[in-house]
C-alpha cells in the first residue's frame, strides 16, 4: 500500500468521525483543540495532546494547560435528554511525559490552568464544528475543588467568565501569569 492510498484511508476515517454535526466523545475533545489551537500558538502555546500526555498545552516557559469540553447535546441523548455540562477533573496519580515515553508518579493534577470549552446549543441547527456555539471558561487550577473529581458548569461560571474564541489565548496567559506582563510576542493577532 502506498502513501496515497493511506492518506485516502486517513482521510475517509476523518470524515468519519469529525465531519457530521454532533461528534462523540471520544473524539470531540481532539476537535475542540484543533480548533483552539490558532488562537493559543500566537500566545506561546502549542499542543502537546498526542499520545499519552499528561496535559493537552504547554507553554514556551513550561506552563501546562488542559483542554475539557462538553455539550449540551450528545450524540447518545437526542432527543430525549440535554446535558447539564460537567467536565472530569480527578487528580491522577502521575503523569507520563517526553511522548508519554516516560511516567511521573507525583500525584495531582498536572495542568497549571484548565480551559472548559461548552457547547450549548441543542436541537435543529447545532453544530459542534461551529466554533460560534462553543463558549469558553479559562481556570487556574488552584481554584479548583482539592480532591474533587468532576466539576459541574455551573461550578465553572462561578470561577470564570465565558470567552469568545478570538479572546482565548490572551485570556489564558492572563489566567495562567497573572503576576506578569505579557511578552510582545503574546500580543500577536489571533487568527479570525
Amino acid at each position: 500500500m502506498g502513501a496515497k492510498e493511506i492518506n485516502e484511508i486517513a482521510l475517509r476515517l476523518a470524515s468519519r468521525v469529525f465531519d457530521q454535526e454532533r461528534i462523540e466523545n471520544q473524539y470531540r475533545g481532539a476537535f475542540i483543540e484543533a480548533m483552539i489551537e490558532p488562537y493559543l500558538e500566537p500566545y506561546g502555546w502549542r499542543n502537546v495532546s498526542d499520545g499519552w500526555s499528561g496535559w493537552d498545552f504547554e507553554h514556551r516557559n513550561g506552563s501546562r494547560l488542559e483542554i475539557k469540553q462538553s455539550a449540551a447535546q450528545q450524540t447518545w441523548a437526542f432527543p430525549e435528554r440535554r446535558t447539564r455540562g460537567a467536565f472530569d477533573i480527578a487528580p491522577r496519580k502521575g503523569y507520563y511525559t517526553e511522548d508519554g515515553s516516560k511516567y511521573v508518579a507525583v500525584p495531582g493534577r498536572s495542568a497549571h490552568t484548565y480551559v472548559f470549552a461548552w457547547n450549548d446549543h441543542y436541537g435543529p441547527g447545532t453544530d459542534h464544528r461551529d466554533p460560534a456555539q462553543w463558549e469558553f471558561y479559562v481556570v487556574a487550577t488552584s481554584s479548583l475543588p482539592q480532591e474533587q473529581r468532576t466539576i459541574s458548569l455551573s461550578r465553572v461560571k462561578t470561577l470564570a467568565a465565558p470567552v469568545t474564541l478570538p479572546n482565548l489565548g490572551s485570556t489564558t496567559n492572563r489566567v495562567a501569569f497573572p503576576d506578569s506582563e505579557p511578552a510582545a510576542e503574546w500580543v500577536a493577532r489571533s487568527p479570525r
